[in-house]
């Protein structure tokens, strides 16, 4: 007997909440392992923000969220930070390797969702750095994944920030983003199976005391709500080279390394409106519009960097800054052009070390208590003396 079209229609619904119900629990058991451990993907960081937001709102009445790049990670020791400001909350540490607002603009919905209390955003030369249009092969694959992970995908409010060109190339409709999992799968049950029948190891430990920043333990880890305020660190690459236990004598390291790394593009704003500032302004006015408090923390850098700037070599970032101050109602800090920070207090040109985490744990608790405070509605998540 043939179908007529209003049978065929729900058969073919049927299929596809079905397609969508089997594919949402392979990717949970046999995609996100190995996205997570870094076996099939750059960074495991890239893939773990819609878990931790959903986590951060099942777990935290109050919490507060750091987003950046690799500075933001390294110096922002949410555990460290909570037993330093008066604030009655936890803070989380998002912040991954190489970011790009373009990229990070994804994540904005589920963001909204989660309503924090603060939410705290890296902003540096490396904000307004260039981005090609349409974006490099390694951006758009980190967006494809974000995009195939993303637990807010019926919204896509960042999809008209998109430049066409880019619109061309990555996948805006959900069966598309779905198919990012059918083209990793090989992948990833060929490593699971290695690992699950002991033919091979994971490529990185997610152990606090050895473990590298590739790696993001499983939500399930007793160690997950930790690592989300504090994440496992670079090493002391600096300390290593002062001592003679690295391959770089101290001239070498602050010789022309230096100079060809402060000449690349990620290090500098393009000094224009570009894509990655149209993004980071989407961000910071979508979490104005639904009553989310914003700050801007412009990141310390290693001293010796700083003297080897360039006269005018980040001037636009400067004017940016002063510009958001007088555009949006926001708290800005700028912690870059201090002098608390020496040289010792870093693990290379831009990461902190511990003793850099620590100052900035007691500089940028008093600047989140002050804001704060300063709106009446935040006043019940204070402890009273």
């Amino acid at each position: 007997m043939e179908l007529n079209k209003k049978e065929l229609a729900v058969s073919f619904f049927s299929l596809g909440v079905a397609f969508l119900f089997l594919s949402y629990a392979y990717s949970e058991q046999i995609i996100k392992p190995r996205l997570y451990d870094g076996s099939i993907n750059e960074l495991g960081r890239y893939s773990f923000t819609f878990d931790a937001y959903d986590y951060i709102e099942e777990n935290s009445e109050n919490p507060i969220i750091a987003l950046g790049s690799s500075k933001m990670r390294e110096i922002f020791d949410g555990q460290l930070i909570g037993e330093s400001t008066a604030f009655n909350g936890e803070f989380f540490n998002l912040a991954y390797a190489g970011e790009r607002p373009y990229v990070r603009m994804i994540e904005i919905d589920a963001i909204l969702d989660l309503n924090p209390k603060l939410v705290i955003i890296e902003v540096g030369p490396n904000s307004f750095s260039a981005l090609s249009d349409p974006a490099p092969k390694s951006i758009i694959s980190r967006m494809e994944q974000l995009m195939a992970l993303n637990s807010h995908w019926n919204s896509q409010t960042w999809e008209p920030i998109l430049s066409e060109q880019d619109r061309d190339v990555l996948s805006l409709d959900r069966i598309e983003q779905m198919e990012y999992f059918a083209s990793i799968s090989p992948e990833a049950v060929e490593s699971t199976l290695a690992y699950k029948l002991n033919f091979e190891e994971p490529p990185y430990s997610c152990d606090f005391d050895w473990g590298t920043v590739h790696c993001v333990p499983d939500p399930d880890s007793s160690e997950y709500d930790s690592y989300l305020k504090y994440p496992i660190q670079f090493r002391n690459s600096l300390k290593l080279i002062k001592e003679g236990n690295a391959k770089w004598t101290i001239e070498e390291f602050y010789g022309e390394r230096l100079d060809n790394y402060l000449a690349g593009s990620y290090h500098n704003p393009e000094g224009v409106l570009n894509k990655n500032q149209v993004a980071y302004e989407f961000m910071i006015e979508s979490l104005l519009a639904n009553d989310i408090p914003v700050m801007l923390v412009n990141l310390p850098y290693n001293p010796v960097l700083i003297d080897r700037l360039s006269e005018g070599q980040w001037d636009y970032l400067n004017a940016t800054m002063e510009n958001y101050s007088l555009k949006y109602d926001i708290k800005i800090v700028d912690y870059m052009w201090s002098n608390d920070l020496i040289d010792d207090d870093f693990n290379d040109y831009t990461h902190a070390a511990r003793t850099g985490e620590e100052k900035f744990a007691e500089f940028i608790s008093t600047e989140i208590d002050d804001f704060l405070t300063s709106k009446l509605k935040y006043t019940e998540l204070f402890l009273l003396s």
